[in-house]
This record gives C-alpha cells, structure tokens and sequence, in this order.
C-alpha cells in the first residue's frame, strides 16, 4: 500500500551504514584534485617524450639540434650527439679535402700522361742541338769517343725533359705574383682559360671528323679514360617551320627585315620559333655542344691545361673577404662558371637534374682555405632562389638543406642579385652564355647579360605569339603579370622588333580574347655552352 505524501516526503532516514559509504563532499574534491594532478603530470610527461623522440628522429635524419633541444636529452645523450656533431664536422672537412685532392690528381694525372705522351710522339732533336746538350755533360778534360757517345745517347732523352721544364718554369714565373695580388684577375684568368680548353676541344673535334686522315679518335686512350661530351643534336637539324616566308598567319610585310632565315645561327632555336635577323652581341657567341677529350684534344688544348693547373694552385692562396661588394660579385659569378665546366671535363655530363645537383656538391676549390662547392656558391654565397623553372632542382634543394659553417658566411654578397639569372650558367642549352664579368664594372655587364640574353632567346610563331623561355617567364613573373609581359620585354628589345611585337600582340587581342598573348618554351636541358668574345686581353 502506497504511503501518505507527507510520509513519502518525509522519507526514511538512512542507516549508519549508508551513512558511513556515502563520500563527504570535502573528500570527493580532494580524490578529484589529485586526479587532476596526476592528469597534468602524465601530460607532462607524454609532452617530454614527444619531444624526446622528435629531437631524436631529428638527430637520425641529421636535422639541426638546437640548445632549447638538448634540455630534453638525458645527460649521456646529450654528450653523445655533441661527439657525433664533432665526428660529422671532422667528416665534412675531410669530405671537402677529399674532392679538392681528386680534382688536383685529375690534374695532376692528365699532366704527366700529355707529358708521357708528348715525349713519345716527339721527333729526336738535331744533331747540332744534340752536341750542345751533350756539351754540357762533359768536363773540360777531353773523354774516350765511347764515353762521349754513351753521354750523347743520354743527352739525347734528356733533352726533351730539361726543355719542357725549363718551359714549365719559364711559364710559371710570367705568372708570378700578379694573380695573387688581385683575386678578380685570377678569376677572369680561370674562366677565360677554361672557355680556351673547351673551345680548343671543341675545334680538335671538328678538325679530326673534317680529315679523314686523321686517326679515329676512339682508339686513342685518355689519359683519364676517353669519353665524349655531348648534346647529340646539331643546330643544322630539320625544323618544322620550313620558311618564314610561306607562313600566312603572321604580317611579315609588317617590317619582314626584322626576322631571319633559317641559314642565319640563332642560339636558342626552338620549334615554331621565328628568329630576329638581329639578336645582338650573342650573334659572335662561340658555341660548344660536343667534345671527345683524348689525347690528341689534350695535345690540342695543351697550353691551356698547363695555364689553368697553375690557376687552380694560386686560387688556394688567396683571400676574397677583403673584396668590396662588386669585386666580390664578379669573383664568385667568374668562378662558379669555371667550377662548373671544370666538372663537366673531370666527370662528364650528368644525365639527371638529380645527378647534376650531385655533381653540383661534389665539384668543389679551395678558396682562402676553404672548400667551396658549386651548389654551395649558387645557393649560399651568391644567395640565389631554388630555380622555379627546373622544379626537380628546386625540389632536391628542398629536401636537402646546405649547412652553412660560421666562419663561411662572411664570403657571402650582401644582398640577393635577381639578374644573376643570366649570368651563371650549368652548360645547359637554355642556359645563358658565359662570359667574363670584371669588378668595376660588374653592375652595368649584369644588366647587358639580360638584355642580350632577352635578344637573342625571345621570338614570335608563325601565329604572331611571342615566344619567351621558360627561365624568363620565371625571371619576369617577379616583376609583372602576364597581361603586362609582353610590354615588359619589349623594354629590352631595339625599336623596331619592340614595335612588331606590340603589332603582334595587339592583333591577338583582338582576334583571340582571353587568351595569353605569348607562348612558353620549356627548358632545354641538353648540354651546350654558349661563349661570349670578351674584350680583355688574352693571355
């Protein structure tokens, strides 16, 4: 039966029992205080342990350790990554003689084969010459005829050697001091000297395919193993564009003594492409896309091997800190173009941009006492971009961060230089020519290198588009958009081809809105060198 209300409200008291089981409110906070407390510890330490494994991680992966890093190690942790730091710096540095060792044994190696050989190949002295150099062997007091013609018949071999090292020292003293005294001379020496090897193999190349007397180049052994260097291409190749002439779409009675024939050198030839009849000073560039480096091209390139050894042993000893802000410019742009057709010479062509960014960081000269890389140069102490127009390099840039030592920063520029694009160059046939960048001048030889650069690789289609490399579609994006593009290179080109440019792309606005009014040629990554005449003296 149901209780009353006022009973049911009531209720019945609990028993001491009950009583004694329910928590008192003040020991329900306090359980839950603690429970709180040992919450927050065990975050605390999850929080410990994530950065513990992160930093360790980081470690296996050789990413950089900072200070706020190491106060989570254990102290025995934290004293063996400071000895692996320690080992691995020790290791860089050996790394770095390593490379500079290999390239002087490269040297070193194609010198006393050229000698070996030159010896070999060279006809015996005349007999007038003979009693001369046998003359010297002998004292005053008269000797037996066998004697004398024992020390004739050893006067006679070494009398090559005692020429060639009198030439040898005769050389080296010309050079003397006047490269140590100016860095900026050595470096435009270096890559005059290496622009005078490539050319010299080039045209030994040339010269034996031309003569059919001449002996088959292959069957010659290299003195660091016979290879070849090359495009595989010839500009003489078939185009699909047979005749400026027979296009329709283009008003070449517009002004048609701006555009060229197919007989005239156009450096950056590419499909559909119109070339200017002008295209300024890159109309004398010398052009090298093949070489076979044998003896008889070392034979031909002789003078400049022994020039450039030289070269490479004064670049050690000196120092570029000194060097104001040009000077320094000019002197890293000079040898970053000779250390790459150095690296070309001493280990071929890369096939990949992976394998040329390997290269890039294996081709290295001792600067001041310090090793300096290709990519080091690029990337580091010229402070240039990763290159958006070669997105695999810029992707292997990214993954693989450069370590930049302390005491290597003070031989950076001051300040990222953008027209550097169009002077430094990776022996790519989209690459721009090389050419000698002095220091007092520097500034004004940047500026003419893309303006030359721009004449000389920009063109239109047979449709009336321009077309722009990809590198300067890059290059300009940094400075305008692309409806302004076209009006922006038109800045760099002589009147009358920026007026049939504009002719151009004013009639494809008009029959063709929306539509970008130029083209893009992608980047052609085949091997070739572009060089251009310098007005130095030679030496």
């Amino acid at each position: 039966m149901p209780l009353p209300l006022s009973k049911a409200r009531r209720g019945v008291s609990p028993s001491p029992q009950a009583r004694a089981a329910r928590p008192t409110a003040s020991s329900a906070s306090s359980c839950r205080s603690q429970l709180e407390q040992d919450v927050r510890e065990l975050q605390k330490a999850l929080q410990e342990e994530t950065a513990l494994h992160s930093v360790l991680e980081g470690a296996l992966e050789r990413a950089a350790v900072t200070l706020a890093d190491m106060a989570y190690l254990p102290a025995n942790a934290q004293e063996l990554l400071s000895n692996i730091c320690i080992l691995e710096t020790a290791v860089t540095k050996l790394e770095e003689d390593m490379v500079a060792l290999h390239f002087q044994l490269i040297q070193e190696r194609n010198e006393r084969r050229l000698v070996e050989y030159r010896l070999k190949h060279l006809p015996p002295p005349h007999a007038p010459a003979t009693a001369t150099a046998c003359s010297c062997h002998h004292s005053a007091k008269l000797q037996p005829q066998d004697t004398t013609t024992e020390k004739c018949s050893q006067g006679e071999k070494a009398y090559p050697l005692a020429v060639l090292h009198e030439q040898a020292m005769k050389l080296q003293r010309q050079m003397s001091v006047k490269c140590f005294a100016d860095p900026n001379q050595l470096s435009e020496d270096i890559v005059r000297c290496m622009r005078n090897i490539f050319i010299s193999l080039s045209d030994s190349c040339r010269d034996s395919s031309r003569n059919p007397s001449v002996e088959n180049q292959q069957s010659v052994p290299s003195p660091s193993g016979n290879y070849s260097i090359s495009a595989f291409w010839s500009l003489s190749e078939p185009s699909s564009i047979s005749s400026w002439v027979q296009s329709p779409q283009v008003d070449l009675n517009y002004n048609n003594n701006l555009l060229a024939s197919e007989t005239v050198f156009d450096p950056y030839k590419a499909r559909e492409k119109l070339s200017w009849a002008d295209i300024g000073s890159y109309s004398a560039a010398a052009e090298v896309s093949w070489m076979s480096v044998g003896k008889k091209q070392l034979e031909y390139a002789a003078e400049s091997l022994r020039k450039f050894r030289l070269f490479i042993e004064q670049l050690a000893e000196i120092n570029p800190i000194h060097l104001n802000e040009d000077a320094r410019l000019a002197f890293w742009i000079n040898l970053y173009n000779a250390l790459m057709m150095h690296a070309y010479l001493a280990y071929g062509v890369p096939r990949s941009d992976m394998k040329l960014f390997s290269l890039m960081q294996k081709a290295a000269y001792t600067i001041g006492g310090h090793s300096f890389s290709a990519a080091f140069i690029e990337f580091v102490i010229l402070k240039m971009k990763p290159p958006s127009h070669r997105p695999q390099m810029a992707l292997l840039l990214a993954l693989q961060k450069m370590k930049v030592p302390e005491e290597q920063k003070k031989f950076c520029i001051g300040a990222p230089e953008p027209l550097l694009t169009f002077a430094l160059s990776c022996g790519m046939y989209s690459s721009p020519a090389v050419k000698i960048y002095t220091a007092h001048n520097v500034r004004e030889e940047l500026q003419d290198a893309q303006r030359d650069f721009i004449r000389a690789s920009v063109g239109v289609s047979r449709k009336g588009k321009l077309l722009v490399p990809k590198m300067l579609h890059c290059f300009g994006r940094g400075f305008v958009d692309d409806n302004s593009f076209p009006i922006w290179i038109s800045h760099f080109l002589p009147q009358q081809q920026a007026t049939f440019v504009d002719h151009c792309v004013s009639q494809r606005r008009q029959s063709l809105l929306g539509t970008r009014t130029f083209g893009i040629i992608p980047f052609d990554s085949r091997f070739r060198y572009l060089f251009l005449p310098d007005t130095g003296s030679l030496n």
